[in-house]
């Protein structure tokens, strides 16, 4: 019986082995490891040797134990022995866990005394009282040890308790974690690695030499079999090439340079290469290891950053820094070639009322759009920059004469003569071009620039939409506005101002659920006129609010005419503008309106854009949240043509949402804006917003629609815009509004 402990000691050892060989025992294989396990056992030997009675050992300590407790100390060991009331009956080696513990103190109490201190520990212990022999590992503070736990017996083989072995086996943990760091560190790095071994063969790669490359191990086997490796890889193989790595190699262990390597695919790449040799302890060369970044994508972001620095982000036009150093470049070509050189001052007119009716977002679409005209007018020569906000500057050089000059000019104010379009909108704007040429009106930068200026604001005094020269005055062409404050005034006062109706169409019910109001400008010589192409002159002659007070008055009026004569058209929309937005009278006007014609506050959605509630989120969630709870209902006009997030619409307390007519130009039967559709429609349905869909024209695009789950919609499809009357009277026809289109 007193050999237990031996067998134990020698079961344990066998454990420890079995698992480092079949199942990747944690600690690698070292002698110190196994000679304390073998060293365990001649203790537990020792502890027993000489002990007449069967049972377990006193709790009384003598020298022999003291000797014992040395060793174990040294081979930081412990030894406890458990009997079978589950008392400590023995404990060796305690000082290499807690010096500040005496062992007395512990003998001949229960384990769990060991429950607040150690309890994984503890929960081995009270698992090994079961009768359970197994290995297991815990932690005693810092420390890590691996417990072999055996059942001990007396000479009649009754149970007498559980001895454990517990082995110090921090410093293999330690080293077992640091090299598992190090493997993860090479597999995480996003600097590609290969592993040669001596004959230069690949061992080994990283995600990030893949990644980087294309190349599996096994296209580096293939290469290697081919003629080697990194001939392979390398975009212009050289032997003078590998004579200076070997050579640098051989007498500093290390080689670091720029390679241009290539791709699996041909493509050849710019990379940071460090390759190092790797020796064992004797000194002998057992591997190579080879480290290179990707130096692509770095020189790409320089390039990027350089033009940055130098063009406009909005219209990626040259910026003033470039433009200046272009003008100083041309201004020296033009001393010495004796030529003349033109610049043009270009400041739009009335931008900052686009800005305000109309968003920012609109703003920047215009300023992007005239950029591209003048990029198309001028010569592939000149310069197109963008200064600042709506100023554009064009640089001329090689100029012949002043007849030249103005032929530029006249160019550049052709870029505004044809109308620009954007979401369903006409606008018509303006532009003041000043010129100054050298060497007449300066010689120097500085000069020039101060004189093109100065001729824009003369351009602007003498009436906007044309162009002024310093030098050349009496042949600056200058001209009036289309419009005038005082021509809008009149109009509204003669009721030259009128509405028409487009249909909006329930597709999944087949049948008209409503209607949204536009309105025109009767106009004496160019006919009916939308209101982007006098909106700006209406919040400069101050008379939006009117306009605007005149059309909720016109459909609630139109609303009653319709219910007296039996039809209940839905509901009609009305767009508001910033300046009803900003009017802390508009939300009584709106109820005092109603109220007048004795209409519900249902009858009415009024559709504010995007562009403009992004650009005034606060007032604007203020404006909609107080007419809401006033039962006046909201849309978003243009939802997902700011392509900015829609969180927005979480504070935002309307019931619809229509797309951007774009959205569903750009349906043509491709996947791609089918799902983009989809998406935003999907969002309307997580928010519990109905969306609608504008500019449906085709029958493809309602079908679309239909299967994405879109079922408003509003377009040419269902009807065009139309006469309060003749809206009327198509949906009377439609025999107690039966499911059908207004054609």
């Amino acid at each position: 019986m007193r050999l237990a402990p031996f067998f134990s000691g020698l079961a344990f050892l066998s454990v420890a082995l079995g698992l480092h060989f079949f199942v990747g025992f944690p600690f690698s294989l070292n002698l110190p490891l196994y000679l304390s396990l073998a060293l365990s056992c001649a203790l537990s030997i020792l502890l027993l040797r000489g002990r007449p009675s069967p049972a377990l050992p006193s709790t009384a300590p003598n020298k022999s134990d003291d000797s014992l407790g040395e060793i174990a100390d040294i081979c930081k060991v412990v030894i406890w022995q458990v009997n079978v009331k589950g008392l400590l009956a023995q404990i060796i080696g305690w000082q290499g866990i807690n010096d500040e513990v005496d062992t007395a103190d512990l003998l001949g109490r229960d384990i769990s005394v060991l429950k607040n201190d150690y309890p994984s520990f503890y929960t081995l212990l009270r698992r090994a009282q079961s009768g359970d022999e197994f290995v297991a590992h815990s932690d005693f503070g810092s420390q890590s040890y691996q417990h072999s736990f055996s059942a001990l017996t007396d000479e009649e083989g009754r149970a007498a308790g559980f001895q454990c072995v517990s082995l110090d086996v921090t410093e293999d943990q330690r080293l077992y974690n640091r090299l598992a760091f190090s493997e993860q560190l090479i597999a995480t790095s996003g600097e590609a690695v290969i592993i040669f071994n001596r004959k230069r063969q690949p061992l080994s790669i990283n995600h990030a030499f893949t990644r980087i490359t294309g190349f599996s191990r096994h296209d580096l086997l293939k290469l290697a079999v081919r003629g080697g490796s990194q001939s392979g890889l390398l975009a212009h193989p050289d032997i003078a090439f590998f004579k200076s790595v070997l050579q640098a190699i051989n007498d500093k262990d290390h080689w670091t340079g720029e390679v241009a390597l290539r791709r699996q695919s041909g493509e050849q790449f710019a990379a940071n290469v460090s390759l190092s040799v790797i020796r064992d302890s004797n000194g002998t060369l057992t591997h190579y290891a080879v480290f290179f970044s990707d130096l692509s994508y770095m020189k790409r972001s320089h390039e990027e950053l350089r033009y940055l620095a130098t063009h406009d982000n909005l219209t990626d036009l040259p910026n003033r820094r470039l433009l200046l150093d272009r003008l100083e470049q041309g201004i020296q070509r033009a001393q010495r070639s004796h030529r003349q050189l033109a610049v043009f001052y270009i400041d739009l007119d009335n931008f900052k009322l686009i800005n305000d009716s109309m968003g920012h977002h609109f703003g920047d679409e215009l300023l992007q759009e005239i950029a591209r005209r003048l990029l198309k007018v001028v010569r592939q020569s000149d310069t197109v920059a963008r200064l600042a906000g709506d100023e554009f500057t064009v640089v001329a050089e090689n100029i012949n004469d002043l007849a030249e000059v103005r032929s530029i000019a006249e160019k550049i104010l052709t870029c505004f003569e044809k109308p620009f379009e954007f979401h369903d909108q006409q606008l018509e704007t303006t532009a003041s071009v000043g010129v100054a040429v050298y060497p007449n009106d300066g010689s120097d930068l500085v000069t020039l620039m101060k004189q093109a200026d100065a001729a824009m604001y003369k351009a602007k005094a003498a009436g906007r939409n044309g162009f002024y020269s310093l030098h050349d005055g009496e042949n600056s062409r200058v001209s009036g506005r289309l419009f005038y404050p005082s021509e809008l005034r009149l109009a509204l006062k003669r009721n030259q101002m009128s509405l028409v109706y487009q249909p909006l169409f329930d597709i999944k019910q087949r049948r008209v659920v409503g209607c949204e109001s536009l309105l025109r400008w009767n106009h004496h010589a160019r006919g009916l006129i939308k209101p982007a192409d006098f909106m700006l002159i209406s919040e400069e002659a101050g008379i939006t609010g009117e306009l605007g007070a005149w059309t909720l008055s016109e459909v609630c009026r139109q609303l009653r005419s319709w219910h007296l004569q039996g039809l209940d058209v839905g509901y009609v929309s009305i767009n508001i503008e910033i300046s009803q937005i900003e009017d802390p009278a508009y939300p009584e006007l709106i109820l005092d309106t109603l109220g007048q014609h004795k209409l519900d506050a249902s009858c009415l959605m009024f559709e504010i854009s995007e562009a403009l509630v992004l650009a005034n989120l606060t007032r604007a969630t203020q404006f909609v949240r107080t007419l809401s709870q006033m039962g006046i209902r909201f849309c978003v006009d243009g939802f997902g043509s700011s392509g900015k997030n829609s969180n927005y619409l979480k504070a935002l307390p309307v019931e619809a949402l229509k797309l951007d007519h774009r959205l569903l130009m750009r349906v043509n039967g491709t996947r791609q804006h089918i799902d983009l559709i989809q998406a935003l429609t999907g969002i309307g349905d997580i928010l519990d917003k109905t969306v609608i869909a504008v500019g449906v024209e085709r029958v493809r695009q309602e079908e679309v629609l239909a299967e994405i789950g879109c079922h408003f919609a509003q377009g040419y499809l269902y009807g065009k815009p139309m006469s309060a009357d003749y809206f009327g009277k198509a949906y009377s026809q439609l025999e107690g509004n039966r499911p059908s289109r207004l054609n």
